[in-house]
């Protein structure tokens, strides 16, 4: 029968080594702030830095969106922090110890209150949406560098050095090494005990088992605690024990604020990467549970959190990845994580010194390396499987930058590298999305089949570019060596027209490229059209528009439609063969061809004259009746629901008008307007009906001269499928 153990025993085992674990790096950053001529502060250090992690731990875990946060003191500014103190305190010269300790907690104090500050307010004004916009390897690649961020923290346990060149010396000391062999058995040790098992007494287990043979290898040895704390093997205490927490009164008369101020530019960075830190952190989590977090929350929890631990002189801190994943790892759900984790340490309050300072260093160390190892293993080695070579390699890059040159540097490179990539593979991308001609392509404007058969033999001297996406650096040249390969060709075109409805952007370096086409196609004696051109790209082409002027014909239209149409204008009055409006009977002789009943068909249809601007049919009419269009021009025409005017369709002498709603048998979808004074035939269904009875030949003729229009839209509508699935 499967034991079924209590979710309340899976958070208090994850408590117990989360509270190690603050315990540890607790002794560590005190360690690394607290040393030398700021000894005396050591244990107060180490008393703040684990109520730091209580307040922010338990305040986190109750309001935080996701509910299994653990927040902790963060390791990725302790070393400026460090470097910073050190600094103030050696300007401080022969100044006692006890105002140089005061001036250590006020750095601490005000780093953190502007990191407080700055959170919430980003917050407040809902900046977090920036980590929507990391890329993903870049989220990958911090995910990975965090994992050598802790490796690095327990190299720095052990080896008692500051930065990496001065780890490495040390390693070989064999002080160092009593440390650094049973951290990595340690760390070894847990990993398998973790994926062996779901059971969340393992953990503990393995790390109570730990401090037992510590101690037991003590004993064996005949060694004394106080002889292992002098070779590193145990955190070196000073001061009374028990809880030692600075006075914030204290804090303000003692410190030197001069000093605090000098070292201001040094501290201006820690609350950006915090926040930095924070947001990769939030990324991270989604990425890892598949849960979305809402990164304006998290800041002003995080901030108000981080306001109150700046006022006892505590560290700043945000929620902590690798022990966030561990606890989902053991099971840990809901708020009880953070909790546990902040009554843990919040019991080891009274008892702080004399606790930090009998956990074995390798403790806290092998910890730290298993979840950086995790953390590397599953982003930087795993990834390499699933994440195509580029972005993996962007990941590398990321983790090997932190490496060398440390956590900002390695995000730095880790954007640089994806805006990079992404310029690269933007740039790859269509920039033209059909390139087609007059033949191809035509207006929504039906004509007699005459002026048709010109456009069909014509349809090439008019040539269209549609554009599209963000038009850049990367892609204008694309637009450039398309007119460039056109205009080089035998059938030069005489027409030019640029399409932009389906541009979202422009940049400087398209100006430029629009600038050349203009030049290139003055040269050659092209006339250029622009449609749906944007406002402010006309606004940038003005000069360069009117000395093309000077050179060549350049137009602007609103849409692709009308600069067709306007082509297709000047291509059938160049040809020259296509006739004045004729009489009706000339235009369906031209259709249809000779046929001696035509005249009979123009008989029975009832000719009207209309002037421009009368409304001929309005949408929603009952469609009995169909028109031959035998002189001027009709626009067809709909509302769309924001009021404005869509033109659906131009129709000339020879166009039929009104079918498809007629032989359907369905009401008029859309107005037709008289566009130009017009001359039109009208047969109505009673008439037509009634030659189906009595005349069919004539009626088969009628419909011969519907069939033949629709058949030829039909036509055209097929090019153009063909055309953009080529």
């Amino acid at each position: 029968m499967r034991t079924v153990i209590p979710p309340s025993l899976h958070a208090a085992m994850f408590g117990l080594i989360a509270g190690v674990d603050g315990l540890g790096t607790g002794v560590a950053f005190a360690a690394l702030i607290f040393s030398g001529a700021l000894a005396e502060g050591f244990a107060a250090g180490v008393s703040v830095m684990l109520l730091s992690s209580v307040l922010l731990a338990a305040y986190i875990s109750l309001r935080s969106r996701y509910p299994a946060s653990v927040a902790q003191v963060q390791e990725t500014t302790i070393a400026i922090l460090a470097s910073a103190i050190t600094v103030a305190t050696a300007a401080m010269g022969a100044a006692g110890s006890g105002e140089k300790v005061a001036t250590a907690f006020a750095v601490l104090a005000s780093s953190t209150l502007a990191t407080g500050i700055l959170f919430y307010l980003s917050g407040q004004f809902r900046l977090g949406a920036l980590v929507r916009f990391l890329p993903y390897p870049v989220v990958a690649g911090f995910l990975a560098g965090s994992g050598w961020l802790l490796l690095e923290g327990a190299l720095m346990m052990i080896g008692h050095a500051d930065t990496t060149l001065g780890r490495l010396p040390s390693l070989d000391q064999s002080a160092v090494l009593g440390v650094l062999l049973p951290a990595l058995a340690f760390a070894l040790a847990l990993a398998a005990g973790l994926r062996l098992t779901s059971n969340p007494l393992s953990a503990p287990a393995i790390m109570l088992v730990s401090i037992a043979l510590f101690y037991i290898c003590l004993w064996v040895v005949d060694l004394p605690v106080e002889a292992a704390r002098d070779r590193g093997w145990l955190p070196v205490l000073s001061g009374a024990g028990g809880l030692q927490l600075p006075s914030p009164l204290a804090i303000l008369r003692e410190a030197d604020w001069g000093v605090v101020l000098s070292v201001l530019p040094m501290l201006i960075s820690i609350p950006f990467i915090g926040m930095a830190g924070l947001l990769l952190n939030t990324s991270g989590l989604e990425l890892a549970t598949g849960k979305e977090i809402d990164a304006n929350v998290e800041l002003k929890t995080t901030g108000q959190a981080n306001i109150v631990v700046g006022f006892i002189g505590g560290a700043s801190g945000f929620t902590g990845l690798g022990m966030t994943l561990l606890a989902r790892r053991l099971g840990v759900t809901g708020r009880a994580a953070g909790f546990a984790n902040a009554a843990v340490m919040a019991l080891a309050l009274p008892f702080a010194t004399e606790l930090a300072g009998a956990i074995p260093l390798f403790l806290a160390a092998g910890l730290m390396m298993m979840l950086g190892g995790e953390l590397l293993y599953t982003w930087a080695v795993a990834t390499h499987k699933t994440l195509p070579r580029l972005e993996w390699l962007a990941v590398l890059a990321i983790v090997l930058a932190m490496m060398a040159f440390g956590f900002v540097t390695g995000i730095a490179v880790g954007l640089v590298f994806s805006v990079v990539t992404f310029v690269f593979s933007y740039a790859r991308l269509p920039a033209i999305r059909l390139a087609s001609s007059g033949r191809d392509r035509r207006s929504n404007t039906d004509r007699s089949p005459a002026a048709l058969h010109v456009l069909e033999e014509n349809g090439e001297r008019i040539h269209i570019l549609e554009l599209q996406n963000y038009l850049f650096f990367g892609t204008m040249e694309q637009v450039v060596a398309a007119v460039r390969r056109r205009l080089a060709e035998n059938n030069r075109p005489q027409f030019l027209i640029l399409d932009f409805r389906n541009v979202c952007g422009i940049d400087s370096a398209a100006i430029a490229g629009l600038t050349k086409i203009f030049s290139m196609v003055a040269a050659e004696g092209v006339a250029i059209t622009l449609s749906a051109l944007p406002a402010s790209v006309a606004q940038s082409l003005a000069y360069t528009m009117a000395e093309t002027q000077a050179h060549g014909t350049i137009a602007v239209t609103d849409d692709l439609d009308h600069a067709l149409e306007a082509c297709e204008e000047h291509v059938i009055a160049e040809d020259g063969t296509v006739p004045e409006p004729e009489e009706i009977a000339a235009q369906l002789v031209r259709a249809l061809g000779p046929h001696p009943r035509l005249v009979d068909l123009v008989a029975v249809m009832e000719r009207s004259e209309h002037a421009r601007g009368a409304i001929l049919i309005h949408a929603g009419e009952e469609a009995d009746d169909l028109f031959i269009v035998g002189a001027g021009k009709v626009r067809v025409q709909m509302r769309l629901a924001s009021g404005r005017m869509l033109r659906l369709r131009s129709m000339t002498a020879g166009a039929v008008l009104g079918e498809v709603a007629f032989y359907l048998s369905v009401a008029r979808t859309a107005d037709v307007i008289i566009e130009r004074d017009a001359i039109l035939f009208k047969l109505t269904r009673t008439v037509l009906e009634q030659l189906e009875r009595n005349d069919p030949e004539l009626a088969v003729l009628a419909h011969r001269l519907f069939a033949r229009a629709l058949a030829e839209r039909l036509a055209i509508a097929n090019r153009l499928i063909s055309l953009l699935n080529s």
